[in-house]
């Protein structure tokens, strides 16, 4: 029997200890999950009126870009402008081979003083004319006369036939005469009138041949810049071949591409002859413009029209063709809200604070950017879901969402 309870025994003890064990043994603490509050930093809502600005990306333009072409046929004397020459407007760029033109302008001189001499004798004959024509009007009537006495003579037998034949035949001749003469004073003005007609071509002519002889001198037709010289001395150019281009730069404007979701507000502006400004720096030197108009016809491709900026004052280091981006201002607006860039989510879309520290997702529209007097810039928004005094969340959260528990830096 001992040897049969002791076993029992054993276990007895081992369960009594197994028991006593989880009886005593100490009770684990509940773990308390709490929600973490992401740090942000927030600023106070505050409407203003404020004057939007965006960057414009543009190009240097001139309003007028000229290829000056041959007018003759020559041979390329001298050339005194390089690319870059700045020129005057009146300035000798370029000389022709002036030999055969002032040759043809001789020719026509001297045709022009045939047709003026042409003119001056038949003046000289019609008055002489004028002046004959009495006397001729009287031989006429002196030789009828001898003719109608001679026929008296003849009838009475006392003078011969051969006679009054002869003065018959002068009469004649002097009838002949005078209608000669009263033919040409009535001709006078038609002759005079194609005379003339000659002296206008040899006139115009004389013109063409100046024009020509002028041409041989290539001037320049404004205060400009020379871009490319496409001839050298002693190269023979025909008629309309290029020779120089150049671009007026007392024109130059900037070209640039305004956005469809400001088109609105520049038209709007543009009627009411409001100012619609440029402004910026290039290498380091202020520039500014004003806007004149908008391009007439819109790019398919582009999400915009291009608008004519023509520059307040004259730059000389500005060259025709140089890329620029600079703050265009639109006219001042109001209750807009100049908040950084960080705190916009998506395009159109902030948070704010609320009582209980969570962050709420609030609508707006972006009107433009503002530049700060230390050269940053903010985004102007303007939205009806924004009130003064909201906190809005100025940090860039990658796991923003409605809801989420924040903490404001500097807040307890």
């Amino acid at each position: 029997m001992k040897k049969r309870l002791v076993p029992v025994f054993i276990l007895l003890v081992a369960v009594a200890i197994a028991a006593t064990l989880i009886i005593t043994k100490p009770k684990a603490k509940p773990v308390e999950v709490k929600e973490k509050a992401w740090l942000v930093a927030a600023d106070g809502i505050q409407r203003q009126t404020l004057a939007p600005t965006f960057i414009l990306y543009g190009r240097v333009e001139s309003l007028w870009h000229s290829d000056l072409t041959a007018g003759v046929a020559a041979d390329v004397v001298d050339i005194r402008v390089i690319d870059g020459s700045r020129v005057k407007k009146g300035d000798v760029l370029l000389t022709l081979d002036d030999r055969d033109t002032r040759l043809l302008l001789a020719q026509r001189e001297a045709e022009l003083a045939e047709a003026e001499a042409k003119i001056q004798s038949e003046i000289t004959k019609h008055q002489a004319n004028l002046k004959s024509l009495p006397s001729e009007k009287r031989l006429l009537e002196l030789t009828q006369a001898e003719v109608k006495r001679l026929q008296g003579l003849v009838k009475r037998k006392v003078s011969a036939q051969s006679a009054l034949d002869t003065a018959r035949q002068s009469a004649e001749r002097q009838a002949i005469a005078l209608a000669a003469r009263q033919q040409l004073v009535l001709e006078h003005k038609a002759r005079l009138a194609e005379l003339n007609a000659k002296l206008a071509r040899a006139e115009a002519m004389r013109d063409q041949a100046q024009i020509e002889l002028d041409r041989t001198s290539l001037i320049s037709p404004f205060n400009g810049v020379v871009t490319s010289v496409n001839v050298s001395p002693g190269k023979n150019v025909r008629v309309g071949e290029s020779l120089i281009q150049l671009y007026d730069e007392d024109s130059l404007v900037i070209r640039g591409q305004v956005p469809n979701r400001y088109l609105g507000m520049i038209r709007n502006a543009l009627q009411k002859e409001e100012k619609v400004r440029l402004q910026g720096e290039l290498d380091k030197q202020p520039i500014k413009a004003t806007l004149v108009n908008l391009a007439g016809e819109a790019n398919g491709s582009t999400g915009g029209v291009e608008g004519l900026f023509e520059l307040d004052s004259r730059y000389d280091d500005i060259q025709h063709g140089r890329f620029v981006h600079l703050d265009l201002v639109l006219p001042e607006q109001q209750d807009l809200i100049a908040i950084p860039h960080e705190s916009i989510y998506g395009t159109d879309k902030v948070y704010i604070v609320d009582d209980e520290h969570r962050m709420r997702a609030r609508n707006i529209e972006r009107v433009g950017e503002i530049r700060l007097a230390d050269g940053s810039s903010q985004t102007l928004i303007r939205s009806n879901d924004l009130n003064p005094g909201d906190q809005l969340v100025t940090t860039q959260l990658p796991n923003a969402v409605d809801g989420l528990l924040v903490r404001v830096a500097g807040e307890q």
